[in-house]
Parts: C-alpha cells; sequence; structure tokens
C-alpha cells in the first residue's frame, strides 16, 4: 500500500492546488491528514471543506481541540489570538454548522495494518495523542508505547523526522502549511510493500499568504518569518 501523510495545514489554503498535483503524480491508495486544521492563517473553513469533500483519513489536532473548547467556553478567545494570531478572531461565527459537527467527529489517532504492518498515526504521541511533541532529538523513555507497531507517524511539531524506537520506524511528515524547521513544507510517502518512505518538499505561493499577513496580522512577525526559514539548511 502506497500512503500518503501530511500534517499541520493551519489555515494555508495556497499550498493545496500544489499538493494535489504533486500527490497525483503518487498515486496513493491512502492519504492521511495528521491534524491542525486551525491556527495562524486564515481559510479554516474552506481546507474543512476540501476535507469533507476529500476521501482523506483526517485526525483531530490540538488547535481543533482549541476550537472546540472555544465554543464550550472553555478557552478565552483573546488569548488564543495572542498566542496564535487574528485566524482566531470570531473564528466560531466563520465555520458552518456542517463543518463543526466534521471535527466534532474527529480523533487524534488512527491504527491501521497494511501489507503486515502495524501503523499508528497521532496528532502529538503514542503517550500524549493530542499534545506530546516528539523532536528528531527529544529522549523516548517510555519506549513500550512503540513496541506494537511497525510505524508510527506523528504530526504537531512542523519538524520533518525518521528514527526508531526498537523495532518501530518513527516519521514525521514535517508540516504542510507552515514549515519550521528550515527544510521546508513537506509530506511524506511510505509503501508498505517495499519498506520505503520519503519526504518531498512542496512549493506554494508563499507571498499570497503573506499579504493575507500584513492584512490580519501586520505586527506578527513570527507568521511570516517562519515561512521564509532559510530552507537550504
Amino acid at each position: 500500500m502506497k500512503i500518503v501523510f501530511f500534517s499541520d495545514i493551519h489555515g494555508n489554503k495556497y499550498v493545496i492546488p500544489t499538493f494535489l498535483r504533486e500527490i497525483k503524480k503518487e498515486n496513493p491508495d491512502k492519504i492521511v491528514f495528521c491534524g491542525d486544521i486551525f491556527g495562524y492563517y486564515y481559510y479554516q473553513n474552506e481546507i474543512i471543506n476540501f476535507f469533507r469533500n476529500s476521501n482523506f483519513i483526517v485526525l483531530l489536532g490540538n488547535h481543533e481541540q482549541y476550537f472546540l473548547d472555544l465554543l464550550n467556553g472553555l478557552v478565552d478567545m483573546d488569548l488564543l489570538i495572542k498566542k496564535y494570531g487574528n485566524s482566531y478572531c470570531n473564528i466560531q461565527n466563520k465555520i458552518s454548522l456542517e463543518n463543526v459537527k466534521f471535527i466534532e467527529s474527529l480523533k487524534p489517532q488512527y491504527e491501521f495494518k497494511a501489507d503486515g504492518c502495524n501503523i499508528a498515526v497521532f496528532h502529538g504521541s503514542p503517550e500524549d495523542n493530542l499534545n506530546g511533541r516528539i523532536y528528531p532529538d527529544t529522549v523516548i523513555k517510555n519506549t513500550e508505547y512503540y513496541s506494537n507497531y511497525d510505524y508510527v507517524v506523528l504530526g504537531h511539531t512542523h519538524h520533518k523526522m525518521e528514527r526508531k524506537v526498537g523495532k518501530c520506524i518513527v516519521l514525521n511528515p514535517g508540516s504542510i502549511g507552515q514549515q519550521r524547521d528550515g527544510k521546508g513544507c513537506s509530506y511524506l510517502v511510505l509503501d508498505t510493500a517495499s519498506q520505503k518512505y520519503y519526504f518531498k518538499i512542496i512549493n506554494f505561493p508563499v507571498e499570497k499568504l503573506i499579504k493575507d499577513i500584513d492584512f490580519y496580522d501586520p505586527e506578527n512577525l513570527y507568521l511570516k518569518e517562519v515561512l521564509r526559514r532559510n530552507i537550504n539548511k
């Protein structure tokens, strides 16, 4: 089975057309999104519409949980705006009822088998499905969480990763919408028949998103800086 994994789009609609063109060349059997539609940038409703009309497996991210908590009065909107930008400004009024129900149906983990391989996908980590952060240099003490899987695929950190924990190969596709590792926005392809995998860098019209940031968040320099980090590191 050929599987495409991608993660952390964060309201960046501009990456979708290029992403679709690229993965069409891969001809995958399954496509899995590892979570985080919300946060930072501005087109969550359009992206949820796209996901609802796709055959993708979609996981719940921590930013989707922030949105649900906002709807339920468990978190303050001003706090979210201060931390993550104006994409959270009145976001509860911008998401259609159908899309709210879609978000409410999501889970932060997904497990399946392919070609004899046990595969688990988490937005965070096996220990903390929603909020765990495993970076390439994170010391993993609780290795038993990985012992039942051949592959574990994680999102959340925006850092591409390949490492082994015992017999388990642990991968992170990086972010499709907001790269942070200086190596570009990316997705992951795993072929379980051949036991091979590779990362693909994807380019999108960054300046269009920069213009949106200048309009909605002109004082939030981080939202632009992170998009322009040196991809030649």
